[in-house]
């Protein structure tokens, strides 16, 4: 029977690895770390939105179909519209929310998103998170290109 050997060795009882591709290893290492810890907030701030998107149109979905449940489906979209905008205005982005019913449509409706006015606002959200969320992967592909600070490590080698 072979036993795995469950040790990890650390990078200090690597003897034969060269220096200069030591100091690439723990260059690539310390990039990865920092990559992951910038996307962390994002990814979890655009999977969390994305989610009550998907929650707010399949309220919409069953507010359509009417019912006996329709009220209660027009306020649970309500309260996911209301936290989308909410989350985004905490993220700097705002957005306008859709409008309202009048008070001619009745009290039942009163305080209602109107429902044709529902998917334009699930669209803009989407295209302003996408953009959000494309910016921030270029300001983290901006900050990997300065922690790399490839002219440095070119002109070390006696380059350029």
């Amino acid at each position: 029977m072979i036993q795995q050997n469950p040790k990890d060795w650390q990078q200090g009882f690597w003897g034969s690895e060269h220096p200069e591709t030591a100091a690439l290893r723990v260059q690539k290492d310390y990039v990865d770390t920092m990559i992951a810890l910038k996307r962390e907030n994002m990814d979890r701030v655009y999977i969390y939105l994305t989610g009550l998107l998907d929650k707010a149109k399949e309220e919409l979905g069953l507010a359509r179909s009417g019912g006996g449940s329709g009220d209660s489906r027009r306020m649970a979209m309500r309260q996911h519209i209301d936290e989308i905008a909410s989350y985004l205005k905490g993220q700097a982005l705002d957005i306008e929310k859709p409008p309202t019913y009048p008070e001619a449509a009745g009290a039942g409706y009163k305080g209602h998103y109107i429902l044709e006015e529902v998917p334009a606002f699930f669209g803009r959200v989407k295209c302003v998170l996408d953009q959000w969320y494309d910016n921030h992967l270029l300001s983290v592909y901006d900050e990997v290109v300065i922690l790399v600070n490839p002219k440095t490590s070119s002109n070390s080698r006696g380059e350029g």
